[in-house]
Order: structure tokens, then C-alpha cells, then sequence
């Protein structure tokens, strides 16, 4: 049975080109997407300035004015285009731009009355069309934080999906070995015996769970990128910045 066949909406939510599509407007639906949409990144963006601001507030405050300025605008609504590219590096982009955009409106703010200066009175034609530079330091920021974001959502995915199939007790052997924050995994045959199980179930238990952790990956990068050898070049991408 292929992934397509056991998709669900329940454990596959909207991907995020969608999520931003849905979010045009002033709708209960597009609202209910911007909010998806900040739950999602928050993690992401926050790790992004934070590497940035001066101290964790202005992070903060920087953060809310992201996703304020998404729901308050349709610039990155609209500039949004997966024909052009991986939506980690269009969401990256924006970042970068509208810290930009914060720096020369504080930088016009201590010239001129605020009357006379907001926000909005940038040029360009939208945040994806600015090619402005980023540090080292915000990108990898970034990049820790869009992976461990990534592997969190495929979890809660798999999670789902164990349920759904009756197969908890394989996720929490899955988790017993791979998601274990102790210095040392507890060996296969500790685990197994944990659950009643031999070294032998208790791996074959696992390995159905990474079968299915492997194919949600596969599918939420696949909604994101929309080839199989993209696919393959962003698990390369991801797995080196582990």
C-alpha cells in the first residue's frame, strides 16, 4: 500500500504553500490558516531573529511582527510561488527581508516624525522579490530550528498514525530507543524486556515505525519541494545540519 493510500487528514494536515494560499483574505478560513501557519514556524522564525535581535524580548517582539505583518498584508501571501523554489528558503528569504525592513524603518524613525514613516512604505513588489543578504549566524539559527520543527510535525504524524493501526505500543518502543534524552539508549534487549517483548520483537516492532516515519518525511517533502530528486537533495540538505 502506497502512503497516498493511507494518507489521512488527520495526521497529514494542509502543506505549507497551501496554508498560505488559504490565508488571503479576512475569513474565518484564512484566519484559521494564519494561525496554523504560526503555530507551524513559530519555532523557526523566533530561532531566526533571535540570532539577530539584541536580546530574547526584541526577539519576540520581532517574531509577533512577522506574523502580525502576515495577517495585516497580503506581500508574503502573495509572493508566495512553489514553482520557484523550496518554501524553507522563501520562508527564510522573507525573514531575512523583513528584518531589513524593521532596520530602515528604526533607522527613518529617528529622523523624521512617526506620522511620517510605517512600516508598509517599502518598494518592491513583494518580501520574495528582495534579495537581500543574510549572516551565518540567523541562517543556521534557522536551520536547527526549521529541522527539529520538521522531525517534531513527522513524529506527531507517526504518532497518529500508530494509533490509528493499534501499533502504540511500537511507537513507545520507537521512542524508548530513538527519542530517548538519556546519555546512552537502553540496548535492544533492556528495551524488549521492558515490554515483555524479546530483542527480536521489540526490533521488529521499531522497524515498522521507521518505515512509517520514512514515508511521512518522504511525503511532508514532497509537499514542500514537489519532485522526488529535490526530495532527496532536502533529506541530503537536512540530514547535514544534524
Amino acid at each position: 500500500m502506497t502512503l497516498d493510500a493511507e494518507r489521512s487528514d488527520r495526521y497529514f494536515p494542509s502543506t505549507s504553500w497551501t496554508l498560505l494560499r488559504a490565508a488571503r483574505g479576512n475569513t474565518a478560513q484564512a484566519r484559521a490558516a494564519r494561525e496554523e501557519f504560526a503555530r507551524r514556524y513559530y519555532r523557526p522564525v523566533l530561532n531566526y531573529f533571535a540570532a539577530l535581535a539584541r536580546d530574547r524580548a526584541q526577539a519576540e517582539e520581532l517574531t509577533q511582527g512577522f506574523f502580525e505583518k502576515l495577517a495585516a498584508s497580503g506581500e508574503v501571501v502573495t509572493g508566495a510561488d512553489r514553482a520557484r523554489g523550496r518554501f524553507r528558503h522563501y520562508l527564510k528569504r522573507s525573514l531575512s527581508n523583513y528584518w531589513k525592513s524593521e532596520l530602515r524603518f528604526r533607522h527613518r524613525q529617528k529622523r523624521k516624525p512617526l506620522e511620517e514613516v510605517h512600516p508598509d512604505a517599502w518598494s518592491g513588489t513583494g518580501w520574495d522579490r528582495l534579495q537581500l543578504q543574510t549572516h551565518d549566524a540567523p541562517e543556521a539559527a534557522f536551520h536547527n530550528a526549521w529541522v527539529r520543527n520538521l522531525l517534531d510535525m513527522a513524529l506527531e504524524h507517526v504518532r497518529a498514525i500508530c494509533e490509528e493501526k493499534n501499533q502504540a505500543e511500537h511507537y513507545c518502543i520507537f521512542a524508548g530507543m530513538y527519542l530517548c534524552e538519556a546519555d546512552e539508549p537502553p540496548s535492544w534487549r533492556e528495551l524488549g524486556a521492558a515490554f515483555g517483548l524479546s530483542e527480536k520483537a521489540a526490533r521488529s516492532k521499531t522497524e515498522t515505525v521507521t518505515r512509517h516515519f520514512r514515508r511521512v518525511l518522504r511525503e511532508m517533502l514532497h509537499d514542500e519541494v514537489e519532485s522526488e530528486q529535490s526530495v532527496d537533495d532536502e533529506i541530503a540538505a537536512l540530514l547535514a545540519l544534524l
